[in-house]
This record gives structure tokens, sequence and C-alpha cells, in this order.
């Protein structure tokens, strides 16, 4: 059976992207206290199974692609050893992405595992400036085929792997440049990404993870991606984006709706003031996409 590590009641009431997906796993790293990740959200764990140390993915605000928190694979060369759970998937096709942010100078890695357990079998094995180049650009290199391409040191850039399981087949894109075209997928099921501390010199922050059922487009997530702030919010809540914002629905947590907009415009408000204390669910829609996050008042 599918694991689908995402609250039950956003799952059914809101079809979360009109496109042909589903979600499966958004995170933002916001709703999380700082420090270790623990047991905070049932999509992380570690290498070992023990959560609450040094081996989870850090939860920091120094950086962050949207406000105001991210994860954070710091140096080390043992730990931290942080698994993002994804179901072991043996069917369909699925895109697993994120923002990274790497320090120029500094490395990072990751690899995806063919099953939630550590270790049974690694799937594909990725290096962050494993050529040392360092400067303005680093390298993300492919393990298995030598294949690499340039990425920003600095900045937030995002990582995106579309896995066919049917066809056997992995794609990867690093900031827009194809990685890997359907090169053949070695593994039988979509296990869990293993984010890894290689070495001491180890620096990689993670932010907006979104795994999906069914691929995204590579236009999908880059032109519907937004944020919202201040969360919690007590008045006004503000939406940024990149794109126009064509609708703003805010549900309870009943899945009645409470509030809408149609602002027309980029990184728009909407007035909460009205609403009472509690947890909202607020749906963005962009042109053909829709998410969903959770906002509380």
């Amino acid at each position: 059976m599918k694991k689908i590590y995402l609250l039950a009641l956003a799952l059914c009431v809101f079809g979360l992207n009109t496109n042909a997906q589903t979600t499966l796993i958004e995170d933002n790293f916001d709703f999380y206290n700082l420090g270790p990740m623990g047991d905070q959200a049932p999509w992380w764990t570690t290498w070992s199974g023990t959560t609450g140390t040094d081996e989870d993915i850090q939860v920091v605000d120094d950086e962050s692609n949207s406000p105001d928190q991210s994860g954070f694979i710091g140096p080390g060369g043992a730990v931290p050893d942080a698994l993002l759970l994804l179901g072991n998937q043996t069917t369909g096709q699925y895109t697993v992405q994120w923002y990274a942010f790497v320090p120029s100078g500094a490395t990072g890695y990751w690899n995806i595992q063919e099953d939630e357990v550590p270790g049974v079998q690694w799937n594909a094995e990725f290096f962050v400036d494993a050529t040392g180049s360092g400067g303005t650009a680093g390298m993300v290199q492919h393990a298995g085929t030598g294949a690499e391409v340039p990425y920003p040191n600095d900045e937030w850039f995002l990582v995106k792997q579309n896995v066919d399981l049917d066809a056997a087949t992995l794609s990867v894109w690093i900031d827009g440049n194809a990685l890997l075209t359907d090169e053949p997928y070695p593994g039988t099921q979509l296990g869990a990404i293993d984010f890894f501390s290689i070495d001491a010199n180890n620096s990689m922050y993670v932010d907006d993870v979104l795994y999906t059922e069914g691929f995204l487009g590579n236009d999908d997530f880059s032109q519907a991606a937004f944020s919202v702030y201040p969360n919690p919010v007590q008045d006004i809540l503000n939406i940024q984006s990149a794109a126009v914002v064509d609708a703003i629905n805010v549900y309870d947590v009943l899945g009645k709706l409470v509030l809408q907009a149609q602002p027309a415009s980029v990184s728009p408000s909407i007035d909460m003031s009205a609403l009472t204390s509690g947890a909202y669910m607020v749906q963005v829609t962009i042109g053909n996409t829709t998410k969903t996050v959770k906002v509380v008042k």
C-alpha cells in the first residue's frame, strides 16, 4: 500500500494541483521548531532511525528560499544523515524536487534510495561541487554516468527529479539544466532521498520540498511558486509570487469556504482579520496550477 504523507483532510477536500498530479509531500520547513527535525514530520527520519539528534536534518532560519526557515545538512562527514521518506512506490510516475543553497566552496550530497529501510540499494548518487570548481558556479555530478552541470553558489537553485517506475527511467534537472534525460533507473522502487553529510566541508540548505505523483512540467513549479507570510497571521496575509495570482480561496478545517479573492496581480494580499483564530487552508491559483498551504491565525 502506498504511504501518502499529507493531511487527509487537505487531500480529500482540495485537489492540490489542477494538472494531473497529486501532491504527496509539500514541505517549506516554516512550521517546525528550530533545531533537529526529530519527530516533527512523519516523512523525515534518519539513517539510524534515531531522531532528535545531530543526525537529523536541522531546521534553521539563517537561510531560506521562502520565509522563514529551511533544512540544513551541515559539515561532518558522517552526520547529519537524513532520509526523506517517499513511500516505497513500485509503479507510476513521480516528481521529487526542492530548492538547494550551497555556499561558495562548500559541498553537498544526496542519493535516491531503493527502500525506506536505509542501505538496501542506492539508485542514484549526486555530488554537489564534487569537482571542487568553487567560485561563482560549482558543479553537480551524477556518480553513475559522470554527467555534470553547473549550479550557482550562494544562490537558491531548483533540483528536480522525475522517476518513471513503469518505464524504469530517471530524469534530473539542476537549475533548469538537464543532468540526466530518461537514463535507466536501476531500481524497482522509489523509497527515499538520503541527504548525507559527505565530508567536513558539507554545507547544503534544502527548502520548498515538493513530491508529487504524476510528473510536474518543467515550468509548473517555478512559475507557480509562491510563499505566504506572516504565518501565523493576525490580519493581512501576503502572498509573494513571481507570477500573477488569479484566485485565493481560504477554507476552514471543515472544508468550508470562508474567504475568497481574485486579485489578478503579482504578490497580492488578503485580509483575514474577520476570521476567528484557528487553522486555515489557503488555496492559491496561478495559471493552471493550484496549490494549498496551511496558515494559522
